[in-house]
Order: C-alpha cells, then sequence, then structure tokens
C-alpha cells in the first residue's frame, strides 16, 4: 500500500513542513509554495520532489515496500558507507564475508533521526542524522556522523556530509542514487556524462556503466523538460536501466516502470574511495533545478 494513503497522524513543524506518521514510519512531507517534497526518516530518503507548475522530477515505484527493513524502491536513496555489492567494495573487504551484508551500504536500511527543520519565503531546509550503533558497528566498524540536509525550493539540494568521529582513519564510497521521472525511453537524452561534455547518451536498452570522468553538470533532456544535475564531491556517475528483463526481476517494481524511471547517480566507488582522517568531514552533493520545454 501506498505511503501517501496510510497517513494517521500529523505534526506540523513549521509553515511548510509536516511530520507525518504511516504504518509506524515517519515522513517529512514540505508544500512549500516553491515547491512539493517527501522524506521518509527511514534511510533519510527523499521520495518526491516536484517544482510548482512542473512535472514530478523524481520517479516512485508504484510497488515500493514501506517497512522500514527493505530500501525502498525508487526516491534518492542514499547508499553509504559503500556502493554496490560488499563483498565487491574495497571500502568493505576483508569483512564482508557473509550474506547479509546489504548492498548500497546500511544508511538507506536505518532510521535516521531529525535534527532540524526551518522554512521561510524562499526555501525549506531540513537535516536528518545517523550515527553508529551495533548494527553499523557489527558491518562497518568506525564511528561516524553522517548528515542529510535537503534544500527544497524551485531547484532541490542534497548534502551528504560525512564526519569522522573516532580516533583511526577510515574509506568510504556511496552514492546518491537518483531517479528521475521520465516520459518515454526514446524522448530522453544525457549530456555531461564525459568530462568534455560532447557525447550525448540515448535510453533504448538495458543500462548500467559507470562514467569515471563526467562533467560537473550533467543534463536529462526529456520532452516535457530538462533536469540540470551539479555534482559536487563525486568521482563517478552511474547510470542505470534494468530495462524490461531487469524490472520484471525485482518484486518491488512494476514490469513496465523501467519505461519510466532513469537512473543518474553521483558516486564515490572504486579504488579512489574517500579517506577520511579523524575529525575530517566531506561532502557529497547534488543540486537539480528544472527547465520545462
Amino acid at each position: 500500500m501506498s505511503y501517501r494513503n496510510t497517513i494517521t497522524d500529523q505534526i506540523k513543524l513549521t509553515e511548510h513542513i509536516q511530520l507525518v506518521t504511516s504504518n509506524g514510519l515517519k515522513y517529512l512531507h514540505v508544500a512549500h509554495p516553491k515547491a512539493a517534497a517527501h522524506i521518509s526518516l527511514f534511510g533519510a530518503h527523499l521520495l518526491s520532489f516536484t517544482p510548482t507548475n512542473s512535472a514530478p522530477v523524481i520517479w516512485m515505484s508504484d510497488n515500493a515496500i514501506f517497512n522500514g527493513v527493505k530500501a525502498i524502491r525508487g526516491g534518492v536513496p542514499i547508499c553509504w558507507p559503500w556502493f554496490g555489492p560488499a563483498k565487491d567494495s574495497p571500502t568493505v573487504q576483508p569483512l564482508a564475508q557473509t550474506q547479509d551484508f546489504p548492498s548500497h551500504g546500511f544508511a538507506r536500511n536505518h532510521h535516521w533521526q531529525l535534527l532540524e527543520s526551518q522554512s521561510n519565503d524562499d526555501a525549506c531546509h531540513i537535516r536528518l542524522q545517523l550515527t553508529e550503533n551495533p548494527e553499523s558497528k557489527r558491518l562497518w566498524p568506525h564511528s561516524f556522523k553522517l548528515i542529510a540536509e535537503f534544500i527544497i525550493s524551485d531547484t532541490l539540494t542534497i548534502n551528504l556530509t560525512t564526519h569522522n568521529t573516532g580516533n583511526d582513519s577510515f574509506d568510504y564510497g556511496g552514492a546518491l542514487h537518483s531517479y528521475f521521472q521520465i516520459s518515454q525511453p526514446d524522448a530522453v537524452s544525457v549530456d555531461g556524462l564525459d568530462n568534455d561534455a560532447k557525447t550525448t547518451r540515448t535510453l533504448d536498452g538495458h543500462i548500467d556503466i559507470v562514467c569515471k570522468n563526467p562533467s560537473a553538470i550533467i543534463k536529462l533532456n526529456d520532452k516535457q523538460h530538462q533536469i540540470k544535475i551539479k555534482n559536487e564531491g563525486n568521482n563517478a556517475m552511474v547510470v542505470w536501466n534494468p530495462w524490461e528483463a531487469g524490472a520484471k526481476a525485482f518484486v518491488d517494481m512494476p514490469d513496465d516502470g523501467y519505461q519510466t524511471m532513469f537512473c543518474l547517480e553521483p558516486a564515490i566507488i572504486g579504488e579512489n574511495a574517500v579517506t577520511m582522517a579523524p575529525g575530517a568531514s566531506h561532502t557529497l552533493t547534488t543540486i537539480l533545478s528544472v527547465t520545462p520545454v
């Protein structure tokens, strides 16, 4: 059942932000004059972002599971402190020797704490926090503070800041696993996946690639709008669409879901993980702006 249809209580935090409880999970609903958005405290997971008088920017699976255990399909999952299978990640090895190590880290499978919410005529600001706990220590034995900041206006900014609060250095990777809403595959093209911005990529089948030298600004062109994606702090862009066979393999995606989604993910992957000294911090940022066509 969709989280949108199971609201049981609402608490007004500011003029534009409400805290909503649905089937035991908590969400922040933003209704600002410049945009609407929804954020799940489970995973610090952006579920939607729609500027006023615009088509939805973010894709959510109609079959997404909201049980506080399984990562949510769609939106912008936070992959941290590794990306992809744990057994393949240099930031996890040699720890990932058991099958219960989750892909894409553990941040998207934890409940986060609401630190701050503010709103004014220009934007809504929301900050969520995750710190180490017994389960995170079992998977990744480091002390940390992870802050997810959302700035919601006619643009969307997501800042994911990692703080090393321990006494030893650690390496981390991850991604802002952004699912974008598209009108149809043959209406889509992407510019900026290479640093000289000369290559345009279209969507005409299964794609799962890592672009290791992306431009700082990626442009997703669709027949309804252009989305400009400005990234900082990443060393790659991951481009993904599971296409028909892949969509059918996911229980939490409709069989035709691949026709309306396209993932463009600023990521920190591979051997170029970020090394964090004690007391250091690093921020992964994506900024989305929409221009009607």
